[in-house]
């Protein structure tokens, strides 16, 4: 099943029909990890489709029959740095290669958009997380005690 969802996900930005589906997969991964959801911390999924269609910015939603299994965003941190944000896989569907795909096309399209470095933090207890990024070649330049933060160049 896993190697064939794989195989049938499409990556695509995020429509406004998927905007709810969207938000519930980012939000249910949360809750996952911190056993509840403070509402304040997450402006940006009041509306996805606002949030993410400045310029250098896109929100990327991973489908398989009709359904949103993965999430990926990038913002602009600088004219040559971007931001991953909200990566998360439903899960079901994790330790498929999914979040490897989605990471693969966010940093496509900040190649694309003339980004040199992508940035992303994730919390210090977040060891899968963690390794993931290390394993895509993400380097840990900041821990500050509750989170570590990874850069990458994209030269």
């Amino acid at each position: 099943m896993k190697g064939n969802l794989l195989e049938t996900m499409h990556i695509q930005p995020i429509t406004k029909v998927y905007e709810t589906e969207a938000k519930e997969l980012v939000l249910k991964g949360l809750e996952e990890h911190f056993g509840f959801i403070d509402d304040t911390c997450n402006p940006d999924l009041e509306s996805i489709m606002d949030s993410y269609s400045q310029e250098k910015t896109i929100f990327l939603i991973g489908i398989c029959e009709s359904k949103v299994v993965c999430t990926g965003a990038i913002s602009c941190e600088s004219l040559e740095v971007g931001r991953v944000e909200r990566m998360s896989v439903i899960k079901n569907y994790r330790r498929a290669g999914l979040a490897k795909r989605m990471i693969a096309s966010l940093e496509i399209w900040a190649k694309e958009q003339g980004y040199r470095q992508l940035v992303l933090e994730t919390n210090n207890d977040w060891y899968s997380a963690i390794n993931f990024y290390k394993d895509r070649q993400y380097q840990r330049y900041l821990n500050d005690g509750m989170c570590s933060h990874f850069k990458k160049s994209l030269s």
